[in-house]
């Protein structure tokens, strides 16, 4: 029985048993701190990041660093078992290696991603122009972003290629519109009524600061434009100058100020 107890203890206080034991532990531990910190860092900024896009990347950076603590434990154990780690870490380089080289446009897209969530490029909903395409996020993933455009295209771009974009819905959009007025209208009268335009636009929800009256823009051929100048939220910048340009028409026909449009005269004179 002693001898039983004897190599029971030998066992327990083998290194090849406690410290296995103890680097399991060891990891789970730090797996768990490390998903705790990873979460209470990025929910400072909860109010600028979207909710489905800070959850992914929780994950991804969890995962990461988990599979990372796992296989730091497994080569410590390997050690202690007396197994030589050293072609394991080099064939672990070369795999490593090669697989980043067969998924290197993945890994930029990822990569990039993880850019646009952190540095808040952009959010689901979000009226954005890139190159020379306008419209808004609809989905947002680690590899690539859909923008919907106004006429319902919807343009997927790879992250990797995100390196500029212009994103309208951070910052106040400036709504200039043209209103052609007939020649035979003075400069008062359209003027007048361009005023009262702008106190109305002021009015609105969807708007910001003073609209503003510019005066005359241009002489064309057959109209004056009148022009003014009112301050929305970019991605309401669409739908403001829609109601805009149908106020214009209302307000233009209850003050008898004409619309011109394109005309051509014909004279009859004598044949040469």
């Amino acid at each position: 029985m002693t001898k039983f107890v004897r190599q029971i203890l030998s066992i327990i206080e083998s290194p090849k048993l406690y410290v296995p034991v103890i680097t399991l532990l060891l990891a789970i531990f730090l797996i768990n701190a490390s998903n705790k910190v990873i979460k209470k860092i990025l929910i400072k900024n909860s109010k600028t990041l979207e909710i489905k896009r800070r959850n992914t990347i929780v994950v991804l950076i969890q995962n990461i660093i988990k599979y990372l603590i796992l296989i730091l434990a497994f080569l410590i154990c390997l050690r202690v078992w007396g197994i030589d780690v050293t072609g394991i870490i080099a064939g672990l380089g070369v795999a490593g290696l090669v697989g980043g080289l067969a998924l290197q446009d993945a890994l930029k897209d990822i990569i990039m991603g993880c850019n646009i969530i952190l540095d808040n490029y952009f959010v689901v909903g979000d009226l954005v122009r890139f190159n020379d395409f306008t419209g808004e996020v609809i989905e947002f993933g680690l590899k690539n972003t859909k923008i919907k455009g106004a006429d319902g295209t919807v343009y997927v771009v790879a992250n990797r290629e995100i390196s500029k974009i212009f994103n309208l819905s951070q910052k106040t959009a400036n709504v200039i519109v043209m209103a052609p007025a007939s020649y035979e209208n003075t400069e008062e009268e359209v003027a007048k009524v361009m005023r009262d335009i702008c106190a109305k636009i002021d009015s609105w929800d969807d708007t910001l600061d003073k609209t503003e009256y510019l005066g005359i823009d241009s002489l064309n051929d057959s109209a004056v434009n009148y022009c003014l100048r009112a301050f929305c939220k970019g991605e309401n910048q669409f739908v403001v100058r829609r109601r805009i340009l149908a106020l214009i028409k209302r307000e233009f026909e209850a003050n008898n100020i004409k619309i011109p449009y394109s005309q051509i005269e014909v004279h009859n004179g004598k044949r040469i």
